[in-house]
């Protein structure tokens, strides 16, 4: 046990009450769907609960850890909360309970529940231990488990589209993983450890070619779930393919779980001084800056609509990669704030997208004129989460982008500020059509665009849950600067990265 850590059972709670959770959804569901429902979403609250509470203990200036299981005599599976993992580790239990609420109304006439369930469950479980992992190979083990999971949500619908992103996920995940555990065994042998810890555990004196070597694998490996151009092409098929409550999550946390792995690795791996020296963090940069350009443009010739979302989602992603490069307190504090929240501006986006599908029956952004005739509450969220992902003031949205370019400022780049205006540029030319369509256009009622005048306001099970994440859009960025909120424990987790 670390000196600065008080040890804790609740983080190995977090991970095994989903577990417990999945395992049960098959007998509960036996019983009756009600008993299904109501039992996971106890289990989900449950977890939602204590991330919240190891945040707001964090927060205080507390650290809690537990070791799990030893695996040899000097490693063992080990889980840590300090402020990166608390914060990301409570975006994914809010994000996650709220998607789970409404996966009740949206799955109601699905096939295999059973199946949907348990792995939407199992998948929470190990993402929470991405979030709290405490070493590297804890971190792997997490890291390719709920990837490997996530493969049977994906390919849920069974069609010939939703097997084919299944295929490509898949490859594209395990190459990533391949290389992620090859960094891993080369940072051991180099570092003769693997426990995460600020300011790095890696040396200069092991030789610029080995860390060239670790790093680059670190990154080509996290890159594909971080979806950094050219290592993105899985995004765009599996985001239209998957259920819209997995897609909420898959791109509000799950996409985000490479890009902090990146801020995991940059950090508490190599350290900022040792890659100051190095002199790789400007090619990231420029990784991700074209990233954010290249996938915003993308982004405005898709009609499809969650497709256009998930072009979206490669670009807002990374600015998290951008922020992180610039090896900067103020542009560090951007990154891990805007994960939180994109997550909760992107699932609004989403949810927002299977209620027109399931309430409309559309699925194009061609389609939704007058959507907000006949769905105002959705269309005014969509409305709102677009507008925050703009980075309109004083959205959630503003108040990353706004350490992003103090980021940018404060470490001597300031033709950066052209690649983060230029994405907020994109998002409105990709977004704001589609709210203008649905206010200010009469709609078109085909029987081929399935656009019917009975098309209503979602029910409770869908709708609150859709209030509640377009509120949590506005209130992080009305209430950024108080106590306990991510920007401050952002600015705990920075005051240990650049200790």
């Amino acid at each position: 046990m670390t000196t600065d850590a008080t040890g804790s059972i609740l983080p190995l709670f977090a991970f095994l009450i989903p577990i417990v959770a999945a395992v049960c959804t098959v007998p509960l569901q036996r019983i009756s769907a009600r008993v299904r429902d109501y039992s996971l979403l106890a289990c989900g609250a449950a977890v939602a609960v204590l991330a919240v509470w190891l945040a707001a203990g964090v927060a205080e200036g507390g650290v809690y850890e537990t070791f799990i299981l030893q695996l040899t005599p000097d490693i063992w599976m080990y889980l840590r909360v300090d402020a990166a993992g608390a914060l990301f580790g409570a975006t994914v239990a809010v994000l996650w309970v709220l998607a789970l609420v409404y996966s009740w109304g949206y799955m109601a006439e699905g096939h295999r529940l059973g199946r949907y369930y348990s792995f939407f469950m199992l998948c929470l479980g190990w993402t929470m231990g991405v979030a709290y992992s405490g070493n590297l190979l804890t971190f792997l083990i997490f890291y390719e488990l709920f990837s490997i999971l996530t493969y049977p949500l994906v390919v849920h619908e069974q069609t010939p589209e939703a097997m084919a992103a299944g295929t490509k996920y898949i490859i594209y995940i395990l190459i990533g993983g391949s290389l992620v555990l090859l960094a891993i065994v080369l940072t051991f042998f180099a570092a003769g450890q693997q426990t995460l810890t600020d300011g790095g555990i890696l040396s200069a004196e092991i030789g610029h070619g080995r860390l060239f070597a670790i790093f680059w694998c670190f990154i080509a490996g996290l890159g594909v779930k971080a979806a950094i151009v050219p290592l993105h092409g899985w995004v765009p098929d599996a985001h239209p393919a998957a259920p819209a409550p997995f897609s909420a999550v898959l791109s509000g946390v799950m996409v985000a779980a490479g890009s902090f792995g990146i801020i995991r690795v940059v950090f508490q791996v190599f350290g900022v001084e040792i890659l100051r020296e190095m002199g790789v963090a400007v090619m990231v940069t420029w990784l991700a800056g074209i990233t954010v350009l290249f996938a915003a443009v993308l982004a405005v010739n898709q009609d499809n609509l969650k497709r256009r979302l998930a072009y979206s989602t490669i670009s807002q992603m990374a600015y998290v990669v951008l922020g992180v490069s610039l090896l900067g307190p103020e542009g560090t504090i951007g990154a891990l704030v805007h994960i939180t929240n994109h997550a909760f501006m992107k699932g609004a986006l989403f949810l927002c997208a299977g209620l027109f599908i399931r309430r409309l029956g559309v699925h194009r952004v061609s389609q939704l004129d007058g959507a907000a005739r006949r769905m105002p509450v959705t269309a005014a969220a969509f409305a709102l989460a677009a507008l925050g992902m703009i980075g309109t003031p004083p959205l959630s949205g503003f108040v990353s982008k706004w350490y992003l370019g103090l980021g940018m400022l404060e470490t001597e780049h300031p033709l950066l500020l052209v690649v983060l205006l230029g994405g907020a540029l994109m998002a409105a030319i990709y977004l704001l059509p589609i709210v203008y369509r649905m206010y200010f256009r009469e709609p078109v009622l085909t029987s081929d665009d399935r656009i019917t005048a009975e098309g209503r306001e979602a029910p409770a099970s869908m709708l609150v849950p859709l209030v509640v994440i377009s509120v949590l859009t506005a209130a992080l960025g009305l209430a950024a600067s108080l106590h306990g909120m991510p920007v401050w424990l952002a600015r705990i987790a920075v005051e240990g990265f650049f200790r």
